[in-house]
């Protein structure tokens, strides 16, 4: 793999910064304040602030001293959204065995043959819209494909698939990088466009078609009520992951140049798209409820306080985008977590990126560079990104 240009790429990420910034403008703030005074601070009123990712890592692989579930803990955020018994603000046996129950669904073979069958035809448009040099809304033909795929998933019928991704990103909105709960007005709204959601998949559930997680679930012996939550975390938590993640995925792409080097070795794709989420982080901060008395690098820990593990600035340590240089140890998939609590979403995300990719770089080797014609960051939103970026192929002399 060849070296990538360290201006371009330092402005690629700069801008990637200034969409963080655009969406958690005094969360981001606060935090990156934090984080410049050590990798560990302790922050009243607030708790433990740890920004290292080696640091981090033996936090999330360690469930007898942290867990999801507690004071302070992540569930207290997605419970009143999802129930109690949605995978992600579950632990201990309970989450293991809900997980094991859903882990056929997140097979490649499974998500290959998903992906394939809805996102081939979408790829196949946008690569027909770029070779006429059209303007093209990558956050658009995104958005579609992932709404796509999630009806597809849950059993949803098709032509509410826009419908369906709006009102989980209106449940989104209400989340930024420091909330820690609800108000009541704010959970009456929640809960108002929750019932849609929640009646679709109680459909799917007792429709069963095959294929879907619904049909999955029930065949597993996984009742109503806990399919629906775990459809709820899915489509509320997962599916914004990768609408957010492509657009900033395509501007890192375009404006660092390394595009042009995808169009003539596509085999680096899966390399690109793992740098590019070391620089976006998916998952920008996590939290852990701490479950005893000690320390972390020397900074005292009471059971009951909350662990920030601040994600975003511990990957960015890393320096600027640049795929030519493998991603660090410590960092590998953190953005995805570690240990129990590993995103079982993962695979769908990768393959989902990496078909985006693969379509970018085709083509771009087949009408040459393409270029960011405007974009538009959004602002005040739980993922960063855009809320528009529109691409086109350059004409050539």
């Amino acid at each position: 793999m060849t070296g990538i240009d360290a201006r371009a790429a330092r402005r690629a990420t700069r801008e990637d910064r200034r969409v963080v910034l655009h969406a958690h403008r005094a969360g981001y703030l606060a935090l990156r304040g934090i984080t410049r005074l050590g990798r560990v601070v302790r922050v009243p009123g607030l708790g433990v602030v740890v920004s290292d990712a080696a640091r981090m890592r033996q936090i999330l692989l360690d469930p007898v001293t942290y867990s999801k579930v507690g004071p302070g803990g992540s569930d207290r955020l997605w419970t009143p959204i999802i129930g109690p018994r949605g995978l992600l603000n579950m632990d201990g046996e309970e989450h293991a065995h809900l997980r094991r129950k859903l882990t056929p669904l997140f097979s490649q073979r499974f998500l290959r043959s998903i992906v394939d069958e809805v996102l081939t035809p979408e790829m196949d448009r946008f690569e027909d819209a770029m070779g006429r040099r059209e303007d093209v809304d990558v956050v658009a033909v995104i958005e579609r494909a992932a709404a796509l795929i999630i009806c597809r998933l849950t059993g949803y019928p098709e032509d509410d698939a826009a419908a369906q991704l709006a009102r989980a990103r209106e449940i989104l909105g209400f989340v930024t990088l420091t909330t820690k709960e609800f108000s009541d007005a704010q959970l009456a709204v929640v809960h108002e466009k929750l019932a849609v959601l929640n009646a679709s998949t109680r459909a799917a559930y007792r429709a069963a078609a095959p294929g879907t997680v619904p049909a999955l679930m029930r065949a597993e012996g996984i009742t109503e009520e806990d399919t629906v939550s775990v459809v709820t975390a899915m489509i509320v938590a997962g599916t914004e992951t990768i609408v957010s993640f492509v657009p900033r995925f395509t501007n890192l792409l375009i404006e660092s140049g390394h595009l042009d080097h995808l169009a003539r070795h596509p085999e680096d794709v899966p390399a690109a798209v793992a740098e590019a989420m070391r620089v976006t982080v998916p998952s920008p901060v996590m939290i852990r409820s701490v479950l005893r008395d000690h320390r972390v690098d020397g900074v005292r820990v009471r059971a009951g306080e909350r662990i920030i593990l601040a994600n975003i600035f511990a990957c960015a340590r890393a320096g600027d985008f640049d795929p030519s240089r493998p991603v660090p140890k410590e960092m590998r998939q953190l953005w995805f977590g570690a240990g129990a609590h590993f995103c079982i979403g993962m695979p769908l995300a990768a393959l989902e990126a990496e078909v985006f990719a693969a379509a970018l770089a085709r083509a771009a080797a087949a009408v040459g560079p393409l270029r960011v014609r405007s974009r538009v960051r959004k602002q005040r939103t739980m993922a960063a990104s855009y809320s528009r970026l529109v691409v086109r192929a350059e004409r050539t002399p």
